[in-house]
């Protein structure tokens, strides 16, 4: 009678599993069943939204949002022009930028109350359109705030069915966290780095039942959510430093998305143009770091020797500082401020060894928010190893400069390109697409100086000197500025400038007026 018992017991136990089991499967495949079709009737995860009425394809600004974990408000990530381009492509020729923040046109494109159109998309476009044997250009800035690699391939592939002629890539600094850089320590970076898993990841975020339990997560206690977090606080928390196992995951990962898109472009006809992110050496390292321990008397005296240089420097004794630099490399030669400074004081006799110093100063930055040199190389490598046409941005302003390193005139803070330094890349994007034959049946081109662009896209000295000064006080930066007391140094420099223009010019700081008029 036992045996009978347990085989009763046995045979209801197979029947619960095999029932939860059938439930499972069939909630499985009720869950991809409504997946798929409410994607097909959506356009919710498409990075264009179609609009039937004015017969259009806009950005999806919602599409572009998914790749941030957190929601900030007033948080402008996509460019305010160039959002839209015509249903049907006819004989138009399309050209699409995707990238990162300078595509976006940062700082410009965070103000949108003083509708400042400052990006090199915009200025390409002025141009392109300034020359009358041109084709009817059109052009996309799918560019976004933070995106690096991986997020631009992906991008790529989904906009590959809107059918560029050509794409433009900027992508580099962003790297190391991502879109997700101030919410997520630098441990679980590492999964971004790890290609499959991101992936995979970034494919989730992309259905409805991810973005269901997104929204419940927001009912959850705050300390339970991810948010994004005080930017000083969690830069503190997160540096890297130059013999982090993190610097060969990003180099090899840069290296394969960059050649993935080139292989994409290829088998679909898309022409390519990759560009070399450039950026301020003159910007303050953000965080410096010994690459090695030192006993208490060791690093006392380090400190008095940098001490002593910095005095040196202060006096205007700069080959005096300079030997000290020296020195104090002896004891340590992986420290960013004493490069940087070092750069300073080589930069005012005016000797080559300037650019040098300033280039290492930002690769032993403990903050990477500015591309290292590496990820120029293996953007110039893979242009060359997939025959992709190359823009050197960072040679360009290089050579805008005193040769010895990129001119600090042409930013408006450690990486993004003030008015001018956006004028200077699309002009130089111009003269790459034409020389090159990326326009067909071009072959020349006249280019429009700074000033007739800025006419054409109503750019005023008024609206860019207000972006300037918010972005002092309401950016980032401004509490990145906590980190190293010269860039409160170099914010306040970029502020009283922008004041003076703007008292010179008899124009408010708010812009208030201009808005009274309209």
């Amino acid at each position: 009678m036992a045996s009978d018992s347990e085989a009763t017991d046995l045979k209801r136990m197979l029947k619960k599993i095999a029932f939860y089991l059938l439930l499972l499967t069939g909630s499985f495949i009720l869950w991809i069943a409504l997946e798929f079709l409410a994607q097909q009737l959506s356009d919710r995860f498409d990075p264009l939204r179609v609009d039937h009425k004015k017969k259009t394809l806009s950005i999806n600004q919602s599409y572009f949002d998914d790749y941030f974990l957190y929601r900030l408000p007033a948080f402008y990530t996509t460019s305010a022009s160039n959002r839209a381009i015509h249903l049907e492509k006819k004989n138009r020729f399309r050209i699409f930028c995707l990238g990162e923040s300078t595509t976006a046109g940062y700082p410009y494109n965070t103000f949108p109350q003083y509708n400042c159109p400052v990006s090199y998309p915009n200025y390409l476009r002025a141009i392109l359109q300034y020359n009358k044997n041109m084709p009817e250009i059109e052009m996309l800035n799918a560019g976004c705030d933070a995106l690096n690699s991986l997020s631009v391939l992906q991008l790529f592939a989904d906009l590959r069915k809107f059918q560029p002629d050509l794409v433009i890539i900027y992508s580099g600094h962003n790297e190391f966290f991502g879109p997700n850089e101030f919410a997520l320590p630098k441990e679980k970076a590492m999964f971004y780095q790890n290609e499959k898993l991101a992936e995979n990841f970034l494919r989730l975020r992309r259905t409805f039942l991810y973005q269901g339990i997104r929204w419940l997560l927001q009912f959850l206690p705050k300390r339970m959510r991810v948010e994004h977090q005080d930017y000083a606080a969690w830069s503190q928390k997160n540096y890297i430093l130059s013999n982090d196992p993190l610097n060969e995951a990003v180099q090899k990962n840069y290296r394969q998305n960059l050649t993935q898109i080139a292989r994409m472009a290829r088998t679909a006809g898309i022409k390519l143009v990759f560009c070399t992110p450039v950026s301020n050496w003159t910007f303050p390292p953000f965080i410096s770091r010994h690459g090695r321990e030192f006993a208490k008397l060791e690093l006392a005296r380090w400190d008095s020797l940098f001490q002593q240089a910095k005095t040196a420097f202060q006096k205007g004794e700069y080959r005096d500082a300079i030997t000290l630099y020296d020195k104090i490399k002896q004891m340590d030669s992986t420290y960013a401020d004493l490069y940087f400074q070092s750069g300073k004081a080589y930069a005012k006799l005016n000797e080559k060894e300037a650019g040098l110093e300033l280039w290492r100063a930002k690769d032993f930055d403990a903050m990477p928010f500015r591309a290292k040199s590496s990820i120029s190389v293996i953007c110039r490598e893979t242009a060359v190893r997939e025959n992709v046409v190359v823009a050197d941005l960072e040679q360009l302003f290089i050579q805008l400069s005193n040769g010895f390193y990129p001119n600090p005139n042409l930013f408006v803070d450690h990486l993004h390109p003030n008015d001018e330094g956006t004028f200077h890349i699309a002009a130089e994007l111009a003269r790459v697409i034409v020389a090159n034959g990326l326009i067909p049946g071009i072959t020349g081109i006249q280019c429009p100086d700074f000033e007739e662009c800025r006419k054409v896209l109503k750019i005023t000295d008024a609206d860019v000197n207000r972006v300037e000064y918010d972005l002092t006080n309401e950016s980032y930066l401004a509490s990145l500025a906590k980190l190293n007391p010269e860039i409160e140094s170099f914010l306040s420099r970029i502020r009283d400038k922008a004041v003076r223009h703007l008292e010179n010019a008899h124009a408010p700081l708010s812009g208030s007026d201009k808005e009274n008029k309209k």
